[in-house]
């Protein structure tokens, strides 16, 4: 336990001061497996003011997915923006979150062909990808882990009733940095059906006797290429037939 509390230190402080930790520096406390980088993230979580959401991805249609809890105190809607000083790397993915109306608990368990039907909103978001480590990304995956999945932030836009109809496989949209084109056009989702990553998610929950809070923010993996901004700017994004997003880097 001492050597999860101390990288779960560690990592805190770099948030609070806006630094980098050495990879080599936390050898000695480096997550022996998935199950202590998980310990690592809940006494990270805990200080953080608890999750508020969760981002799942996967590489492929077949690929078992990978998944990560999101700071509350990082999930926030667009008119916020964000001060640019915050992260060590402004990574920009746009994306599709999903959210359920109720606590999704062990009645869903019973039905689980309904998961996807229960889906209640549809977010368009961008996810800002950062890490605590110097040398990202070329940093042990179990560090990565422990690190939220190298969460930075969740910021939302447009969010509409669930649409069970919308091509999520292949929607048209545009992503921008200030005057920069960063996609334009038909995107295809790593996942295919990026909804079956939220399916997922629930039945691993579940399993695991826990539930995920009604209106818990579920971002399924980026529809454009990984783009880093640099400095202050405008960061736009826009889905087709579903919704936009606009906020600024100061």
């Amino acid at each position: 336990m001492a050597r999860t509390q101390e990288l779960a230190s560690r990592l805190l402080q770099a948030r609070r001061m806006h630094t980098l930790v050495d990879p080599a520096s936390v050898a000695a406390c480096k997550p022996q497996n998935a199950d202590e980088a998980l310990v690592v993230q809940q006494l990270v979580l805990d200080e953080l003011g608890g999750c508020a959401g969760y981002k799942i991805g996967a590489g492929s249609p077949t690929a078992v997915p990978q998944f990560a809890p999101l700071p509350a105190t990082r999930v926030f809607g667009a008119a916020t923006g964000l001060r640019s000083g915050d992260y060590a790397c402004l990574g920009l993915e746009l994306e599709i979150a999903f959210s359920f109306a109720s606590d999704v608990d062990r009645s869903l368990a019973e039905q689980p062909e309904g998961v996807i039907d229960a889906i209640d909103t549809m977010s368009v978001v961008v996810e800002v990808v950062d890490s605590r480590f110097e040398g990202w990304p070329n940093i042990d995956p179990l560090l990565q882990l422990a690190d939220l999945q190298n969460n930075g932030a969740l910021v939302i836009g447009d969010t509409r009733p669930y649409d069970r109809n919308f091509d999520f496989s292949a929607p048209q949209l545009g992503f921008y940095w200030n005057d920069h084109e960063i996609f334009q056009g038909a995107a295809r989702h790593s996942a295919g059906d990026p909804r079956r990553l939220v399916a997922w998610l629930i039945g691993r929950t579940l399993e695991t006797g826990h539930s995920i809070p009604a209106r818990t923010m579920l971002t399924t993996g980026s529809y454009t290429p990984f783009y880093i901004a640099s400095g202050p700017g405008i960061v736009r994004g826009r889905v087709e037939g579903f919704g936009k997003i606009e906020f600024e880097i100061k």
